[in-house]
């Protein structure tokens, strides 16, 4: 997993998008005071939802 700094983030959002997006390449964004978060293709984020959705019914986790 690639790491940018929020600068490097700002310079060039539409490519890092494109490219997270397209390598399904999830990227940590670092602040300058040393949070971070992660950018990951929506598709994905959806897909972890759902499926923390359906674990979290523990009727559903037996079944699956």
């Amino acid at each position: 997993m690639k790491a940018i700094t929020s600068k490097q983030a700002k310079q060039e959002l539409d490519e890092i998008i494109d490219r997270v997006s397209l390598d399904v390449e999830p990227t940590i964004l670092c602040s300058v005071r040393g949070t971070q978060a992660v950018l990951m293709p929506l598709d994905e984020f959806n897909s972890w939802q759902e499926t923390l959705y359906l674990l979290s019914n523990p009727a559903n986790a037996k079944h699956l």
